[in-house]
Order: structure tokens, then C-alpha cells, then sequence
């Protein structure tokens, strides 16, 4: 096989390499700028590509995106017609996913944010008991982390229900489809997770009338795209008292610019855009598996649909 072209923009590609080298050495994978023959590949492996890396590449047939959300690659203009962008399915983001979305639905079903408020003022008062079916989680987006997160949610006893642009079959969970039955998702919702993939049909799908229709004293957390949250529309329902409180790990703006009023809101955590990242070995064994396919002419997963944007 021809050599296949890596890109990272942090010039983080050792791992990679390493990776690729030790699972799969016959692929031929190298750091873009080094490969002297470059109108030979035919396949490329980047995050965030440069206009210069498709402009050095004149032959490429195929590009592997390195994390799950394409919606950078989609938008970067320098991306022939003609090439097909085959996402991560995985890549040992679930895991993470499960972690983060855990943790914090942990901490507002029992209460910590009020008992880190309580503790500010030296208040010690124990909140009513509540059952965990009676915490009501809506996740937003059933793709392959969405499915994976409402099954790993079901250990809790949450009332677990999940919407989606088509109709998905969950075991243990309520789904809800398209359009028509967004509002009825969202008005039996305690705690909103948003892992849906950033398209033009998503973008600003997190603004005042859509979480307005969440439950009085619901929380929202955001570990999907910063542009499916409009930032002024959270800051009016948590100034109103409809929303509790807000996780959000993505941004428009990254990093995030030191006077935005997320920082200091006392209802607002934030993460560095870090709810999960893409595990080197994981994501190469299925690159790797994919480029073996292809080379063979047998069917793979994970071809982006440009129209839909994933």
C-alpha cells in the first residue's frame, strides 16, 4: 500500500506513529511533511487538516477523520468533493463520555451544588431524599456515544430517555424522534446531555425556547459542540431561576476568552474541552482495520454522509 499522510496541528504525531507502527506496519503512515512522494497517497489520517495538506496531496481518494465530531472537516473549504471522510465510531470515547456524564449527573441528583452553596454560608441542612427514578435524564443525540451513554446510565435507576433525528430502539429507554416530539423529550427532562453531532440542523439547538421546555430547576450539560448552545439564551434562563445549573465542556470561542461571563457564574462549571479524547491505540486499530478493508475492496463503517453532516 501507498504511504498514507498523518496530520495533527500540534505536531502531536508521535503516538500515532508509534501506534501505527507497532499495530500495523505494513500501512506505511507518515508524517505528512516528510513523505517525498506525494502524489502516491491516496488515504489520509488528520484532525483539523491544513488547506496546505489537500493542496499537497492532489491524488487523495480518502481522509480519516481523528475524533467523532466531523464538523470541521465538513466546514474547511479546502476539502475536494471528491474525497471520502470516514469518521471514529469510538476511539475509547465512550468510556470517557460515560465518566464525565456520570459525575455530573451525580452531582446534582445529590445535591452538591446546593451543599457547596450551603457551604459558603456555613448552612448545615440535609436536602430531601429523592428516588433516582425520579431524576429524569434527556440525552440529546443517539449516536454511538448517546446509545452507550443511556445504557451505562440504566446502573443508576435514572429514568433514562433519549431523542433522535430518526427512530432508535434502546433496550430499558424511552426514545423520541424527530421534530414533533423534540418539545415532549425535553418537558419531561430533570438533566439534559447533549451529544449530538454539530450540523446546520443542530446549530443553536440549545436556546431559550428549547430549554425553556425543560422541567423548572433542570441542569444542561453540553459535552457535544460549543455551537449548539446559545451562550446569552443559558445565561437568561439561569438569571430567571428555570434552569438550576449548567456543565459546559465546548465552546465557539476555544480556548475560552478570560472575560466571557461563563468563568465566573456560580451556576456554570466548566471543562477545557476534555470530556473525552481520542485514545491513540483504540482509534489506529480502527484505522488500521478500515485501510485493510479498503485495500481488499470489503465493505468498512463509518462513512460520513456530507449531506447529513455525519
Amino acid at each position: 500500500m501507498n504511504p498514507c499522510a498523518l496530520f495533527t496541528p500540534d505536531q502531536s504525531h508521535g503516538p500515532w506513529l508509534d501506534q501505527f507502527a507497532v499495530q500495523f506496519p505494513q500501512l506505511k503512515v507518515q508524517e505528512w511533511q516528510t513523505i517525498t512522494n506525494p502524489e502516491s497517497v491516496e488515504h489520509g489520517i488528520a484532525w483539523q487538516p491544513s488547506p496546505a495538506y489537500f493542496a499537497r496531496f492532489p491524488k487523495l481518494k480518502t481522509i480519516f477523520n481523528l475524533g467523532a465530531g466531523v464538523d470541521a472537516i465538513l466546514s474547511n473549504p479546502a476539502v475536494p468533493e471528491h474525497v471520502q471522510i470516514v469518521r471514529i465510531e469510538d476511539g475509547g470515547m465512550a468510556a470517557q463520555m460515560n465518566q464525565y456524564f456520570s459525575y455530573f449527573l451525580l452531582h446534582y441528583y445529590r445535591d452538591m451544588d446546593i451543599y457547596q452553596q450551603q457551604q459558603k454560608l456555613s448552612q448545615w441542612q440535609a436536602q430531601p431524599f429523592k428516588a433516582t427514578k425520579d431524576f429524569r435524564v434527556g440525552i440529546l443525540g443517539l449516536g454511538q456515544l448517546g446509545s452507550q451513554l443511556s445504557q451505562h446510565l440504566q446502573v443508576f435507576g435514572f429514568d433514562v430517555a433519549g431523542w433522535s433525528r430518526s427512530k432508535k430502539q434502546i433496550d430499558g429507554i424511552t426514545t423520541y424522534a424527530g421534530p414533533e416530539q423534540l418539545n415532549q423529550f425535553l418537558q419531561r427532562t430533570d438533566a439534559l446531555c447533549c451529544l449530538l453531532p454539530l450540523t446546520p440542523a443542530t446549530q443553536g439547538i440549545l436556546n431559550y425556547q428549547t430549554l425553556s421546555q425543560l422541567a423548572p430547576g433542570a441542569v444542561v450539560i453540553n459535552a457535544a459542540r460549543g455551537g449548539h448552545l446559545v451562550d446569552q439564551d443559558l445565561l437568561q434562563l439561569l438569571h430567571q431561576g428555570h434552569l438550576r445549573g449548567a456543565v459546559v465542556d465546548a465552546f465557539e470561542e476555544e480556548p475560552l476568552h478570560p472575560k466571557h461571563n461563563f468563568w465566573q457564574h456560580p451556576k456554570i462549571l466548566l471543562t477545557p474541552h476534555c470530556a473525552a479524547q481520542s485514545e491513540p491505540a483504540i482509534c489506529v486499530e480502527q484505522i488500521g482495520r478500515k485501510l485493510e478493508a479498503i485495500a481488499s475492496n470489503q465493505p468498512f463503517t463509518g462513512l460520513v454522509d456530507r449531506h447529513q453532516g455525519y
